[in-house]
């Protein structure tokens, strides 16, 4: 009973059964009432006749024979009784009443009592001459009986339309758990490396065709992200092999003393911290895409972060002739200030080894028609730029590009600014060269800066 298939077979019996039961209580007070009402008329004309009778004769000339009628083609006699002033039975169709008093006899003309212990449906007359009532009657029991051919009737015909619904049900349930089981066939035999991308059954405009495309698109993600695993450890492999090989082969160098220790080592010391920063990009890198670490908001002064970003950088600047400039207002924004700060690190770092002699770093608020964007940082180079066929390459891992280190600072500052509600964006600078801009925007009222949900 845990299938799908089960609970709605059962759920449709169900159903069915509790519309029979409605259908046939109602049917039966439906069929009551016309019954009913058709013998109350039959019993108020078949009165009005007695009426006439005992108006133009006297008592002895009723006769129970006298008093039929019709209801669905089955004839029915009605008994009498006719009382005087007192109550007291005056001549009945059964001779055994003559005399007998009715004592709380109802004073409604017309309805159902109780004669004999049994029900009875009764119409009453007066005669206007004499001092007489005369109650014609006919048991309820004898009217009941009708219900059986026509209860039988309904019946059959509500079982067939019950075994009809059934099946048809049963078709319905099969069509919609068929591709149900197909599909979970397909998901037992999904391989994300086999890269099968029919292995999902064709959508179609319904809602297990859309639960299909969303399985399909949910596929094609798993296998991009299985790609983008291939081709990270094929780079990391590279990456690594490169410093390695190069350690390695200085340490044989200097041991066959083909090469002063001094130089070796320094060429070593310079590969190993290559290979200590890469480890530990890689390392923030992938805490980033799979930790939701809690990042503590501050306060911070964007111009003054800007100013403190070319303070610290700008010994290595002088140092390749560069000349650093922070523009822009003060803006004070919560955010979490060392993530961003790292950005800034990286941009100008970047910025600093490409260029030819001037960084600008701009705090830039928007203009009032664009409410999308809470504040936007741009830094500023005069360097040479990308070529087009980089830009679109320039965030991708281990893409290092002209004059590029590891290849990880500007992945890793995209997905920080991704955290921070923020966009890492390339365009051509005013200056000539690049310009990289991190773009904040104002975010959802239940959102967390320190999530960068």
């Amino acid at each position: 009973m845990k299938t799908i298939r089960s609970k709605m077979l059962v759920a449709l019996f169900a159903g069915m059964l509790v519309t029979v039961a409605i259908t046939v209580f109602f049917f039966i007070r439906l069929l009551d009432d016309i019954l009913l009402n058709q013998v109350k008329q039959q019993l108020k004309d078949q009165t009005i006749k007695a009426v006439h009778m005992l108006n133009e004769d006297n008592l002895d000339t009723l006769d129970s024979d006298s008093f039929r009628f019709f209801i669905k083609d089955t004839l029915f006699y009605a008994d009498y009784f006719v009382l005087d002033t007192k109550d007291q039975i005056v001549a009945s169709s059964n001779a055994g009443e003559m005399g007998k008093t009715m004592a709380n006899f109802p004073t409604q003309r017309e309805g159902i009592m109780q004669l004999h212990g049994n029900k009875v449906l009764y119409s009453e007359a007066r005669l206007v001459h004499q001092p007489f009532r005369v109650i014609l009657y006919s048991p309820l029991s004898s009217l009941r009986a009708l219900y059986i051919p026509l209860l039988r009737t309904t019946l059959l015909s509500i079982a067939a339309s019950f075994i009809v619904i059934l099946l048809i049900g049963l078709f319905a349930v099969w069509r919609t758990v068929q591709p149900l089981n197909r599909l979970k066939e397909a998901v037992n035999q999904y391989e994300p490396h086999l890269m099968n991308r029919q292995a999902f059954l064709q959508a179609d405009h319904t809602e297990i065709g859309e639960l299909m495309s969303t399985f399909q698109l949910m596929a094609d993600r798993l296998e991009q992200h299985h790609r983008y695993q291939l081709e990270f450890l094929q780079n990391v492999s590279h990456e690594l092999k490169t410093p390695l090989m190069s350690i390695q082969g200085y340490v044989y160098a200097i041991q066959d003393q083909v090469m002063p220790v001094e130089q070796g080592l320094d060429i070593i010391s310079t590969q190993s911290q290559r290979l200590t920063d890469m480890v530990g990009k890689l390392l923030q890198l992938t805490r980033l895409e799979s930790v939701d670490e809690e990042w503590p908001l501050a306060s911070v002064d964007l111009k003054s972060m800007a100013e403190e970003a070319v303070y610290l950088l700008q010994p290595a600047a002088r140092q390749q002739g560069v000349e650093l400039q922070a523009h822009g207002s003060s803006h004070t924004v919560e955010i979490a200030g060392e993530q961003l700060f790292q950005i800034l690190l990286n941009l100008l770092q970047n910025a600093i080894r490409h260029c030819d002699s001037t960084i600008h770093i701009t705090v830039q608020l928007p203009e009032e028609s664009n409410t999308g964007i809470d504040w936007m940082i741009h830094i500023d180079d005069d360097g040479p730029g990308l070529a087009e066929g980089e830009r679109e390459h320039i965030f991708r891992r281990f893409y290092t590009g002209t004059n590029g280190v590891t290849g990880l600072g500007l992945a890793i500052s995209k997905q920080i600014a991704t955290r921070l509600h923020a966009d890492l964006t390339y365009a051509d600078s005013p200056l000539g060269g690049a310009r990289f801009s991190i773009v904040h925007y104002i975010p959802e009222p239940n959102a967390s800066n320190a999530k960068g949900a």
